[in-house]
């Protein structure tokens, strides 16, 4: 079999080299004027709310829930069904993980009734995923916050809690009232990693309503330094020295201007590279609505709002069929993929939280029969009819 489908394609063309050259020919790579170009045109797409742009999907996570506090003594709710940084920045903060399970194995997004039983007044954040770039249930999961923060002001309790969206599958969704995902709850984190919807190579953003936490985000990202060294290279010494100062030990999750060039050229192609993933999702949902062989995840799709479709999940009836499905298609030369490997069935997590999965039966079903299939805007219709015939054919 000579043909080949590639799990995922970069839509890059003479646009991001052209953009590439010329930061390269201006000699200036890191942090600088393109990154605020970048930053400002992103926050255009999520209705004004800030844009940090930081050097991955990981950092952002990690920077925005550092800066909202998340520490030793402090729990972080989030679903297993997630790619592990989610987890990770956690366990780096000193904090432990709380898993919660997802809706249903129909509806693979966090569940919000599993997170209020799970909320205790150690909890300081809460973390949806919008998996595959579909809503979880924002409004239910923040009258569930409020509550708790409304029970906390009544028992004098000083934890804060916050929600911290993990959208790096939704650049560019929105949600059933048309709000944009990532700026639902107190910040949002986007990934623009080479297999996302739009790719800087390694990249990330943080989005924030909340005008002081954007500002000690800004800090944190570079150290925590009151000025920056493209500041000084645009202004000369002037009253650099006496402006040059450390708020707080930060990071350096600065970008680059490159990532950002790119950025600012993928970003005008957004729209139109989620409405090409758009259709051929729902070409293959179309196609098989009706199979006795495979259950369609999110099948009421016009209930959904404005999704960004980044994955196309499938489940099979079982694991052994997932498995028998998986080789076949690979013998076709179609790559898959498995979205995810639960978090909790991890060698680390499973060592640290052995109990974790007995509170996740949907998570761990889902799992079992999860394929994600090809998805991405160099594919055609002939394409997917191609991965269409291939699965017919993986079961009898």
């Amino acid at each position: 079999m000579n043909r080949k489908i590639f799990l995922s394609d970069m839509e890059y063309g003479i646009e991001e080299e052209r953009a590439v050259v010329a930061v390269l020919r201006e000699r200036w790579l890191t942090m600088g004027p393109r990154t605020a170009q970048f930053e400002k045109a992103f926050s255009k797409k999520i209705d004004g709310a800030h844009a940090l742009f930081v050097s991955s999907g990981t950092t952002a996570l990690h920077l925005a829930v550092y800066a909202l506090g998340l520490g030793k003594g402090d729990e972080m709710i989030l679903p297993s069904l997630t790619f592990a940084a989610t987890a990770n920045v956690a366990v780096q903060c000193g904090a432990q993980c709380v898993f919660a399970d997802i809706e249903d194995v129909e509806v693979p997004l966090l569940s919000p009734k599993d997170v209020a039983r799970k909320i205790t007044p150690r909890t300081r954040i809460v973390m949806p995923v919008h998996y595959a770039g579909f809503a979880v249930n924002m409004k239910k999961l923040c009258e569930i916050v409020e509550k708790e923060r409304k029970r906390r002001h009544r028992a004098g309790e000083k934890r804060p809690l916050y929600i911290v969206e993990d959208a790096a599958h939704a650049a560019g969704a929105r949600d059933q009232s048309g709000k944009p995902l990532g700026i639902l709850g107190d910040a949002g984190c986007f990934s623009l990693f080479s297999n996302k919807n739009i790719a800087t190579g390694e990249g990330g953003i943080i989005a924030t309503k909340d005008e002081s936490l954007y500002k000690r985000l800004i800090l944190l990202r570079s150290h925590g330094l009151t000025r920056q060294t493209w500041e000084r290279h645009k202004s000369g010494n002037k009253d650099y020295e006496s402006l040059y100062n450390l708020s707080e030990p930060g990071f350096n999750y600065r970008p680059t201007e490159i990532a950002a060039a790119l950025g600012i050229e993928q970003l005008k192609k957004l729209a139109r590279i989620n409405k090409i993933r758009e259709k051929l999702f729902k070409y293959v949902y179309t196609k098989l609505h009706d199979a006795k062989n495979f259950v369609l995840p999110f099948k009421g799709l016009q209930s959904w709002g404005d999704p960004s479709y980044h994955i196309l999940p499938i489940l099979a009836a079982d694991n052994a069929t997932r498995l028998r499905v998986v080789a076949s298609l690979n013998d076709a030369g179609i790559q898959t993929s498995h979205h995810y490997r639960p978090v909790h069935t991890m060698s680390y997590y499973q060592k640290k939280y052995p109990k974790a999965g007995l509170s996740l039966p949907k998570t761990v079903e889902y799992a079992e029969r999860e394929i994600t299939l090809p998805l991405h805007t160099k594919l055609t219709k002939q394409d997917m009819d191609y991965i269409i015939d291939a699965l017919f054919k993986s079961v009898p």
